[in-house]
């Protein structure tokens, strides 16, 4: 039969409404300081010193160059899908079918924005696209099939897979950043499968790329004795939705990072290679101060822990504090896996490099770390790609950028 004039009908979801931008948010708290952790007087110093340094570092954000659609929703160059085969069909348990589809990256793409869907099958006669399921562990057979082209969303048949999350505020820089990391697969999209979480639902890229919604407006106080954002009750809704689309079962390790954090995802994969698997899990703290929020690093049965233990941290902590302990996200995380639900904690100082943690020289990029943070607008996050990856100086060389 003739294709079809539209690639694919439209879906169920609605466009999204335009929100004003947010303000930007005050960066994460300095962790748990323990006993053997520097002074608190020397952390508010330092936490007083980065903040009133960041006007050096950071560009006035032009909002509407960051969410220009002409630079930010082209589809990109390159294909994001994570595997294909032509001619074969991947078996799995059908659980939606797209008619009108033609090409193989749009079935793909809808793939992608269903966690359900562990493979995908295009029959290029019907011009169908199906979407299928697989259980956690299994891989999916393929039979011959003339006509039919077949793949994974993203590559979670890898050993040591690493799943990535981000959460975005809508009609901020964020989302413009997101778009931008997208199209050059940098960032959380280097990651092996990948998740945006929001407020609502956004096009990010419009049919490439939409974010989950969570049940928060994503807004919060500042305050605590550091004066950062309280923001452990919006991730507590993240990472509800995290457990509900269950992504994280197929992949050994989970990693959130912030939108504004310059990952090198190489780099990450080198440094997890050293640890195995426990049986309450594993978990990365990134700081002398204890972790910081810009990037967590949890195995999968950390994460599983987390899932489980969470209100039993809840009521500890509200007992030890005589009600809600005001603290950010990560602080409390890092505490209810160290200290109640009893998960390894590993000390990894690589992990990141940002004035909140001891690191001066986090504007350059140049100091071997895992990420940098943080990089609100376009042009200081591409330098410090350009930086982070440029060859380093010798005798009758310069560096490729200055």
């Amino acid at each position: 039969p003739p294709p079809p004039e539209s690639s694919a009908e439209q879906s169920s979801f609605a466009p999204a409404e335009a929100e004003e931008p947010l303000p930007i948010p005050q960066e994460q708290n300095l962790g748990w300081l323990g006993e053997s952790s520097p002074s608190r007087d020397g952390v508010k110093k330092t936490l007083r010193d980065a903040r009133s340094s960041q006007d050096d570092y950071f560009p006035p954000v032009d909002y509407d160059a960051v969410l220009n659609p002409r630079t930010t929703t082209a589809p990109p160059e390159a294909s994001h899908c994570g595997h294909m085969e032509r001619d074969v069909e991947f078996i799995g348990a059908t659980i939606f079918v797209w008619t009108n589809m033609i090409r193989p990256e749009e079935c793909c793409a809808k793939c992608q924005m269903n966690p359900k869907c562990r493979t995908w099958v295009l029959d290029g006669g019907r011009h169908e696209c199906k979407l299928k399921h697989l259980k956690p562990g299994s891989m999916p057979a393929k039979v011959p099939q003339a006509g039919a082209t077949s793949g994974l969303p993203f590559r979670w048949d890898r050993n040591h897979s690493i799943l990535c999350l981000a959460v975005m505020r809508p009609a901020t820089y964020e989302q413009g950043l997101l778009a931008w990391q997208y199209q050059r697969k940098t960032n959380i999209f280097a990651c092996d499968e990948w998740s945006v979480f929001s407020s609502k639902r956004v096009k990010i890229i419009p049919g490439l790329l939409e974010s989950s919604v969570v049940d928060s407006d994503l807004k919060c106080k500042l305050g605590g004795e550091f004066g950062t954002a309280l923001n452990t009750d919006i991730f507590f809704k993240v990472w509800d939705k995290v457990f509900e689309e269950k992504r994280y079962l197929y992949h050994t390790w989970v990693v959130k990072v912030d939108p504004d954090a310059v990952l090198f995802l190489d780099r990450l994969r080198i440094a997890v290679s050293y640890h195995r698997e426990e049986e309450k899990g594993v978990y990365l703290n990134n700081c002398k101060f204890g972790m910081h929020g810009p990037i967590e690093v949890f195995s999968q049965n950390a994460t599983k822990v987390w899932r489980e233990g969470r209100k039993t941290c809840v009521d500890h902590f509200t007992r030890l504090c005589s009600g809600p302990c005001l603290w950010g996200e990560d602080m409390f995380i890092d505490q209810c896996l160290q200290k109640v639900l009893k998960v390894k904690r590993v000390n990894d100082w690589n992990l990141i490099s940002e004035a909140h943690c001891d690191s001066p020289d986090w504007p350059e990029c140049r100091n071997g770390r895992i990420t940098f943070h943080p990089f609100k607008d376009l042009a200081s996050y591409e330098k410090c790609l350009q930086n982070a990856q440029a060859k380093p100086w010798s005798p009758g060389g310069a560096l490729d950028v200055i």
